[in-house]
């Protein structure tokens, strides 16, 4: 039932031996492969399928877990194959998306089996993923964003996008304007300086095109594409396990 594909890169070995033991307990033990020279995540993920496992799991970063993504909607999988998650950090945004706080919580969800029906974003070619991903740069640059067809040249330091597709463009040159330094001081503190300078647009696909050189769209450290970027919302692309609500009872008097 549960195929689990193990990031290894830079992971204990004790730490894999830890969460193999966990699950074990829990009584949801099952195969367990990891990436290597000759077999990449996207092969593992698509072995898992061919061997008929209804829960492909990926343990560690977003970046193991875009993979798998990718790997199962090329595949166009069957409706009852769903991803588990173990994620490597529960301060990040794949955690807060899984309902998760730590190892014990992220094991228990997949035992629990709680099934959510979410979007993805695909950027070609062939590229997924399911929080966010971000064009930054360090110096003041403009790009050009296509969306239904009327494209516009914006000035950013950074664009987030995320499953939606939403898309955040950030200005942080004007940080620098007359306007905020003089808010700043009649205000005798900081503004907040994202919600002052961030645009957002929210579409089905967008086109990023830059004219000062290329520009790179990454995702958890990893570059998934360069300009020219293509990237489109995919409503209910994929069923993931999250954590089930808690109900709290209260005692009465």
């Amino acid at each position: 039932m549960y195929y689990y594909i193990m990031e290894t890169a830079g992971k204990k070995i004790s730490d894999q031996e830890k969460i193999k033991d966990i699950l074990g307990n829990l009584g949801i033990a099952g195969e367990t492969v990891s990436p290597s020279p000759a077999r990449t995540i996207e092969e593992l993920a698509n072995l898992g399928i061919v061997k008929g496992y209804s829960t492909i799991v990926a343990i560690g970063s977003e970046k193991i877990v875009n993979k798998v993504v990718t790997a199962l909607i090329n595949q166009s999988i069957d409706k009852d194959v769903a991803l588990g998650v173990i994620p490597d950090s529960y301060n990040s945004n794949l955690a807060k998306r899984l309902g998760v706080i730590d190892l014990i919580d992220a094991c228990q969800a997949l035992k629990s089996r709680k099934l959510e029906t979410i979007d993805a974003c695909a950027v070609s070619p062939n590229k997924y993923f399911l929080t966010e991903a971000t064009i930054e740069t360090s110096r003041p640059n403009e790009i050009y964003m296509t969306l239904d067809s009327t494209q516009a040249g914006l000035p950013f330091h950074r664009i987030t996008l995320k499953p939606g597709l939403v898309i955040e463009v950030e200005d942080w040159a004007k940080k620098e304007s007359f306007f905020t330094n003089l808010l700043n001081k009649i205000l005798k503190k900081q503004v907040d300086q994202k919600d002052i300078f961030s645009s957002f647009f929210k579409s089905d696909t967008v086109r990023f095109d830059s004219p000062k050189g290329t520009l790179s769209l990454i995702a958890d450290g990893e570059i998934i594409a360069k300009t020219p970027i293509i990237a489109q919302n995919l409503p209910k692309a994929l069923k993931i396990i999250t954590k089930r609500d808690t109900i709290s009872t209260k005692e009465t008097v």
